[in-house]
């Protein structure tokens, strides 16, 4: 794997006028810190006078710049790095606006313009519904589901990873960990096992409900914004 130095990637980067702050040595370490990039090689040097070298992986490049793309596009960097949930916000939303049932259509709109941040429960409700369900037909069919598309995400990230491509590939370990978490969760509630079930609840609170309630305020925002323009355009036109 071909690799860049980390005063090399800085200057790569400040020739391709992408910006990294007054301390950019600063800027690429929290980005490593994140997983928003690979973490960096260091090697002792030969005199202990000498600074380590530190390298990075030379696609890192190619990361930074994608980070700041996003960034401009008003993406935080939790949000980045919570991307896998965005998408899952985002494609809940867009199934239900794209429905035939138009109080469903009506009742999304509402909630999306409420003032207390609901959206997040209405998302969470297939997840909960895997935890709380006394229907074991159908919990067999969902842990399945879960199972499946755990078992998914976790070979793309295997395959990811043999091509280099960290970030995604870390994308899809968080989107296994996402279905996995809950399965976890649910088997320790049946076998009353209590360790089991703190640590689940500990790996899906981080993983599953804080990237979802920071990804619905985000589509939230935008969903109003987009809103407002529509209704601004259709006065001017009208």
């Amino acid at each position: 794997m071909k690799t860049i130095s980390l005063h090399d990637l800085i200057v790569r980067l400040q020739q391709k006028k992408i910006p990294l702050g007054s301390d950019p040595k600063a800027t690429v370490s929290m980005y490593s810190e994140l997983g928003l990039i690979p973490p960096p090689r260091i090697k002792a040097p030969e005199s202990s006078k000498l600074p380590p070298e530190i390298s990075y992986p030379l696609e890192t490049i190619k990361k930074i710049i994608e980070i700041k793309d996003l960034k401009k596009k008003g993406l935080a960097l939790e949000e980045i790095r919570d991307s896998y949930a965005l998408d899952y916000v985002k494609d809940a939303i867009q199934d239900i606006m794209t429905s035939d049932d138009a109080s469903k259509i009506k009742e999304m709109a509402e909630l999306l313009f409420e003032k207390d941040d609901k959206l997040s429960g209405v998302l969470e409700a297939p997840i909960l519904k895997v935890i709380e369900t006394k229907n074991t037909k159908e919990l067999n069919k969902l842990l399945s589901l879960f199972a499946t598309q755990s078992l998914f995400a976790m070979n793309d990230a295997n395959a990811l990873l043999e091509k280099y491509n960290v970030n995604e590939a870390k994308k899809s370990l968080f989107k296994s960990i996402f279905y996995l978490s809950v399965i976890c969760l649910r088997l320790a509630r049946n076998n009353k096992d209590k360790a089991l079930e703190d640590l689940s609840f500990e790996i899906y609170n981080k993983m599953v409900l804080m990237p979802i309630e920071r990804a619905s305020k985000k589509v939230q925002e935008e969903f109003k914004n987009s809103f407002d323009k529509h209704i601004r355009s259709k006065k001017v036109n009208s």
